[in-house]
């Protein structure tokens, strides 16, 4: 009980670093308090300074987020506050987290970012992966605990901007028909961004060897290969 008090009052002096009022926080946030859930969201954006914005998340809720820089912010270590410190594609989430949850878990479940689906949760199929500073790991079965800190990118990161182009992975996808029911997408997609960051000409049989931890379960692989050949240049 001590420990769970300690975590409300740390989470309590950043809402109160934000401007807001406590109700404010509970309406807005839906953050875990004293063990009771209050909302569809279980994580704040952190409130350092930065750009900020409404954003979407889960069922049509919004809540107030602030990009940051990583880093800028000295909480307590997550080992000894259970309060974690999540970098999303560039936005800061502090939160209670349970030991037993996963990063997919929580990204799905408690802030609403879809995108990267669970699969086997077992970490045998690979369409949850994510890049975890930069490298690619199943976040199935990945702790939020073991991400604390650590910049985390998923499919929502290559989404462009109103008007935009679509980043060249995605195009590719769609020029190659490289996907049909779509379900592994996100998956392949990241494994293949990392990819393409460690190996940026990669041979047939280095494709084939990267992407094998993740399974396309109506066999689009021909247009896989191929969509990740044309971004490389290797058609």
């Amino acid at each position: 009980m001590a420990a769970r008090e300690e975590q409300d009052k740390l989470l309590e002096a950043k809402v109160e670093g934000c401007g807001l009022s406590r109700r404010e926080f509970l309406r807005n946030a839906g953050f875990v308090i004293g063990g009771a859930s209050l909302g569809s969201i279980a994580f704040l954006n952190a409130c350092s300074s930065g750009s900020t914005e409404t954003v979407t998340v889960g069922a049509g809720s919004t809540v107030t987020v602030t990009t940051t820089k990583a880093g800028t912010t000295n909480l307590a270590d997550v080992s000894t506050t259970g309060i974690a410190h999540l970098i999303i594609n560039g936005v800061d989430y502090y939160g209670h987290v349970e030991p037993q949850w996963t990063l997919a878990y929580v990204m799905r479940e408690k802030l609403g970012i879809i995108g990267t689906k669970r699969g086997c949760d077992m970490g045998d199929c690979g369409v949850c992966v994510v890049l975890m500073d930069g490298r690619p790991v199943m976040s199935c079965i990945v702790l939020a605990m073991e991400a604390d800190s650590l910049k985390i990118q998923t499919i929502e990161a290559l989404a462009p901007a109103q008007g935009a182009k679509l980043d060249p992975l995605q195009q590719a996808w769609v020029d190659n028909d490289a996907m049909q029911c779509g379900f592994c997408t996100a998956g392949m997609m990241m494994t293949a961004k990392a990819l393409l960051a460690f190996k940026p000409k990669p041979t047939d049989a280095e494709i084939k060897e990267f992407m094998a931890g993740t399974i396309c379960r109506c066999g689009a692989y021909y247009g896989i290969m191929k969509a990740i050949k044309s971004v490389a240049g290797t058609t």
